[in-house]
């Protein structure tokens, strides 16, 4: 969320301020009557004093008379006063408001008192009007966004700083986060979608060739003279058997890969034991070819005993993948070399081969999925192109790299580099 968002609470800012201006009301009303009390208190005894002082000039022998009726708590002549008062129309149990000049003040206080009150009430009815209004307006503007997120629209995240806050500036920070989150699953179910159709189109694709030989040659075998003939075409019905048989295994493997489907297991496991796997798995093609097999430890550190930290047969089924294609693709009676180096941090192990070689603009497309280089003998030998694709995304799942360097013709080198366990 951005910095420059703008708190919204408009609403809150106006009751605070007819709070306040209430507060005020209320101060003034007192002050005002605190002053018209003072001022009464002032009169009184102004009034008091005039009516001693006129008395005393006239009976100068009643001052301790005076003095005492001030100082008598018990009133003892208030009756015969009153008596008196009553011929001037001062009655004791008379009301404030018959007295003309309390009368008037009183009129004037009690109507500041009614104009204070009935503002602050208009205020407060405003105050109150606007807060709900702007409460209504927050909860249509945050109906508004969850109606957009539920019709996957993500317009309003394109800038952030242009949205008023929906009831305080947290809560919209964290609908602008959901919102973030739900257009990044939105993208990644479209991106799945997609990519489950390239998969289905690839798969497709990769399975017509050899379903439509199989088709071609079990049809032939149904129609054939002799049984020479039907023997040799049930023969090559095996061979696309077998091919789509290990098309279907790779194509499988992919799918459970990319799918999560395959858990790699990791554990610790000696180097020459992963080796070993991989070496057994595509022994028996080596033998028509007469391909040899060397593993060279040029630093003299028997790295192949080295632990790693990985999945045994997921890392093997990813090297055998490796000496495969290179088995593929080398001349009868070369050599594959496997060549291992320790550094610092992880172990290297280098697959050469004496094969065709890898051109310098394939050498970026080899690992993608279903890519099968453009040389004639690639053309000619079967394959689903997957096999790279495998073992770049084995080895990247534990913490792996595989690159490869060559000059075309003579050969590639295949560089994979494992994370020793401490750095895992």
């Amino acid at each position: 969320m951005k910095a420059t968002l703008k708190t919204s609470a408009f609403a809150w800012k106006s009751c605070a301020l007819i709070s306040g201006i209430s507060v005020l009301l209320i101060f003034i009303c007192g002050f005002l009557g605190f002053t018209l009390l003072r001022t009464q208190y002032t009169l009184e005894l102004k009034r008091y004093g005039n009516i001693a002082g006129a008395v005393l000039s006239e009976y100068p022998d009643a001052e301790q008379t005076l003095l005492t009726a001030m100082q008598d708590k018990n009133y003892s002549h208030l009756d015969k006063g009153f008596s008196i008062f009553e011929k001037y129309g001062y009655r004791e149990n008379m009301l404030m408001t018959d007295i003309p000049y309390y009368h008037s003040h009183l009129v004037s206080f009690f109507s500041l008192l009614a104009m204070f009150l009935a503002i602050d009430l208009i205020l407060t009815g405003l105050g109150f009007f606007l807060f709900f209004k702007n409460h209504q307006n927050q909860e249509f503007r945050l109906h508004e966004m969850v109606a957009c997120f539920l019709a996957d629209n993500y317009t309003v995240l394109a800038d952030e700083s242009a949205f008023k806050p929906v009831f305080s500036e947290s809560f919209t920070d964290t609908l602008f986060k959901l919102g973030h989150k739900l257009k990044a699953k939105t993208q990644a179910l479209a991106e799945e979608r997609d990519h489950t159709k390239t998969l289905v189109t690839d798969i497709s694709h990769q399975l017509k060739t050899p379903v439509s030989a199989l088709k071609s040659c079990l049809t032939m075998c149904l129609e054939a003279d002799s049984e020479t003939e039907r023997t040799d075409f049930l023969e090559r019905c095996r061979e696309q058997m077998l091919r789509l048989e290990n098309l279907v295994t790779e194509l499988v493997n992919v799918s459970r890969l990319e799918t999560s489907m395959i858990i790699l297991k990791q554990e610790n496991v000696l180097l020459s034991d992963v080796l070993t796997d991989a070496v057994t798995a595509i022994y028996e093609k080596t033998l028509p070819k007469n391909i040899t097999i060397e593993l060279l430890d040029p630093d003299g550190e028997n790295a192949s005993c080295t632990s790693l930290f990985l999945d045994r047969h997921w890392t093997a089924e990813a090297i055998s993948n490796l000496l495969d294609n290179a088995v593929k693709y080398s001349p009868a009676g070369s050599m594959i070399t496997l060549r291992l180096h320790r550094f610092y941090s992880y172990i290297s192990l280098e697959v050469e081969d004496e094969g065709i070689g890898i051109s310098k603009e394939e050498t970026n497309r080899i690992f993608k999925r279903f890519y099968r280089g453009n040389h004639p003998t690639v053309k000619q030998t079967e394959g689903a192109g997957v096999g790279l694709y495998l073992t770049r995304r084995i080895l990247e799942e534990q913490g792996g790299t595989i690159s490869v360097k060559s000059a075309g013709g003579r050969g590639s080198i295949f560089t994979v580099h494992l994370p020793l366990p401490e750095f895992v």
